[in-house]
């Protein structure tokens, strides 16, 4: 093997064009590529940045809104109560209130028949007291005027027992 400086310059010369050949296309083909490649995943990295603090934003906005919803249901179970306790006091007193009257109605409607039966009571004491006087007098006595005698001493009676009261 001789070495040959004309070989020698040959391959520098084929390798400078070879170079420059190369040079050319990567510049011209690859690197235009290569940086579009490297630009769409620069954009890609940052639309999943963009898109995470959305997503983090939306997270605190639902947080936020969930928060919200919180303090309404309970501000609205709050009110529900205190209107609950008030409808429960209204009831209250308007049942207390009807009792009171069934009882005064019923307090009056026994008066009335306590006074129905004494002036029943009366009448029937004065009629034994007239059969009971004509059988001991064995004698027919005007009727008015028994009845009459007898309301009277019923009568007299009746103030003696309600002044003992």
């Amino acid at each position: 093997m001789d070495f040959s400086w004309k070989m020698m310059i040959y391959q520098m010369v084929n390798f400078i064009i070879l170079m420059v050949v190369l040079g050319y296309i990567f510049n011209r083909y690859i690197r235009p590529f290569m940086q579009k490649r490297t630009d769409d995943i620069k954009n890609s990295f940052a639309e999943i940045e963009k898109q995470r603090q959305e997503v983090e934003g939306l997270k605190q906005e639902c947080i936020g809104e969930l928060d919200l919803i919180k303090k309404s249901a309970k501000a609205e179970i709050e009110k529900a109560t205190v209107e609950g306790s008030h409808i429960k006091e209204a009831i209250k007193g308007e049942a207390l209130k009807e009792s009171e009257q069934l009882l005064e109605k019923a307090r009056r409607e026994i008066e009335q028949e306590k006074q129905k039966a004494l002036s029943e009571v009366r009448r029937e004491v004065a009629t034994l007291s007239i059969v009971a006087t004509k059988q001991l007098l064995k004698r027919e006595i005007d009727e008015t005027t028994d009845r009459r005698l007898v309301e009277t001493f019923i009568d007299e009676l009746g103030k003696t027992e309600i002044k003992k009261n």
